[in-house]
């Protein structure tokens, strides 16, 4: 953990401004979280009573839509199966074609049925048209609801798949249809009657479903029919492989969430299959319509709990508004005036007043101290491959790094100048300082940023390691020698490596009294002649 030390009297006499008013803060606090809290349940139970009536209207145009495609289309087939009967009465055959036709259609016809009725023969051709009494020519053996009927006995109304109408020039269409069979039960032709896709179009256009609003009607197997909005390429789409067309089939009826896998809109879906027929109804809204509306007020009661709350803290502050000024400008300046403005890491000058405080410490408990020198390998050369402002990108790196890996409250990292970083770790000792640098070390290694001019390829750094134990009369100076050394000699040994460094706290001083005297607060080199001296611990 690093910190930046700034002056301290004046932030205690801001802590007890502070704490003067601490009774104040916390009124206003509850008031503006009550405020916010009360706010919050409204929105919350305003969003749920919104969902609620959306899903109550999509469960009402369900039911709307399903019980009118399902009553028309059992209408139909009653139609449908009365001209079966008739067909079947004894010596209808023998009528003549006149009379046959008003047998078969009058009673649809007085009915108000429309919709033209066909007959055809074991062979697909029209024998008898609701339309005229002499019948249209045509043969549609070629029509899936044809072959349905003449290859299985047991389908019972079936539901086409939508087709081109080749009587009513190319009309989108589904044929609703049953088998005619004969007394021994053989096929002998269909009775049908056509749909158009239109009709079912108008009837959805007048319900109520907003813009991005749907409703879909689907064969049980997943063909698509017809859909609202309307689109030809949608129609007779296989759609049982989707995700949400495999639920709606599984389950007779239901809700979810979804995405519409025709156009990407996530909606609320509501479906349900049609009771006796093999049909299958969705009704789905648009998730953000549903609340949109609702968006609106919250935005404009959040607007009225913003105002409120500003107010509180506005009138609680109103009376320190001076005193924070004043106490957020001098612990600014004494910030700014600590702190590396490039990685926010202490500046030098603050780092060198917590090092005599630590060392004075040390001195004082005789506890180790250890000193981190970290240089950035080649940077200058990286500087003037990549720009200086890739360099400032490097160092911040390096910078966050260091704050990841010293955890400890007393653990103080800063910018010493230019690549320079240093680490001091209080009641450290030699081996606990060497582990944290070699964490430090592969943690920037682990990070990969490519560097083309070193001969790792990527950002490394070098680490130099000094460790002290303080004795009265010993300058600090001399852990930053041996800190120093220590990184001069990782730099000498190819870079990316971590050396470490060592004080006496007992040593030779040359000039005074001879060679064998002893004093405190100086180092030898491996020559003896004064200079730094380390103990290698590499």
């Amino acid at each position: 953990m690093y910190h930046v030390t700034p002056a301290q009297s004046p932030m205690k006499k801001a802590f007890r401004r502070i704490r003067s008013r601490l009774s104040l803060n916390v009124i206003a606090s509850v008031i503006a979280i009550g405020i916010f809290a009360l706010s919050l349940n409204m929105l919350w139970e305003s969003r749920q009573d919104t969902w609620r009536e959306a899903e109550q209207s999509s469960r009402n145009l369900l039911t709307a839509v399903i019980r009118d495609i399902g009553g028309n289309i059992r209408l139909y087939d009653l139609f449908l199966q009365g001209v079966i009967n008739r067909l079947a009465t004894e010596g209808f055959q023998e009528l003549p074609q006149q009379i046959q036709h008003q047998i078969l259609f009058d009673y649809a016809a007085a009915t108000g049925y429309m919709r033209p009725i066909l007959i055809l023969n074991a062979a697909g051709d029209i024998v008898a048209d609701a339309s005229s009494v002499m019948p249209r020519a045509g043969n549609f053996a070629d029509r899936d609801y044809f072959k349905v009927h003449k290859e299985h006995a047991d389908v019972g109304l079936h539901v086409s798949r939508p087709y081109r109408n080749r009587l009513r020039d190319g009309e989108w269409s589904i044929a609703i249809s049953r088998r005619i069979s004969d007394p021994n039960g053989q096929f002998a032709g269909i009775v049908s009657t056509a749909l158009p896709l239109a009709k079912i179009g108008d009837s959805f256009a007048k319900l109520q479903l907003g813009r991005e609003g749907t409703i879909t009607l689907l064969r049980g197997d997943g063909i698509l029919l017809t859909r609202r909005p309307f689109d030809e390429n949608d129609i007779d789409r296989d759609l049982s492989k989707s995700p949400n067309i495999s639920r709606v089939m599984r389950e007779n009826s239901g809700e979810f969430v979804g995405i519409s896998m025709i156009d990407g809109v996530r909606r609320h879906f509501v479906f349900a299959h049609v009771d006796g027929l093999p049909l299958i109804v969705q009704v789905a809204m648009s998730v953000d319509e549903i609340f949109e509306r609702w968006r609106q007020k919250a935005f404009v009661l959040s607007l009225i709990t913003l105002m409120l709350c500003s107010a509180v803290v506005a009138l609680t502050f109103m009376f320190q508004r001076e005193l924070r000024r004043r106490t957020l400008a001098e612990a600014e300046l004494a910030t700014l005036a600590a702190t590396d403005g490039l990685t926010n890491l202490p500046n030098r000058r603050a780092f060198d007043e917590y090092f005599k405080r630590e060392w004075n410490d040390a001195v004082r408990t005789q506890a180790p101290l250890s000193l981190l020198f970290i240089d950035a390998d080649n940077f200058k050369n990286y500087n003037d491959h990549y720009g200086h402002g890739e360099g400032d990108v490097l160092l911040g790196a390096i910078a966050d790094v260091l704050r990841t890996h010293l955890r400890r409250p007393r653990d103080y990292a800063a910018r010493y100048g230019g690549e320079e970083f240093t680490v001091l770790m209080p009641e450290t000792d030699q081996k606990g300082a060497l582990v944290v640098a070699e964490r430090i070390r592969q943690a920037i290694l682990a990070l990969g940023m490519p560097h083309e001019k070193s001969r790792h390829g990527v950002l490394t750094v070098s680490i130099g390691v000094g460790t002290a134990f303080p004795a009265p009369g010993n300058h600090p100076s001399l852990l930053f020698r041996s800190a120093d050394a220590a990184l001069y000699r990782a730099k000498a040994a190819g870079r990316n490596v971590v050396k470490s460094s060592s004080l006496n706290t007992r040593f030779h001083v040359a000039g005074r009294g001879g060679p064998d005297e002893r004093m405190p607060g100086a180092l030898l080199d491996r020559d003896g002649k004064g200079r730094v001296a380390a103990n290698d611990a590499d």
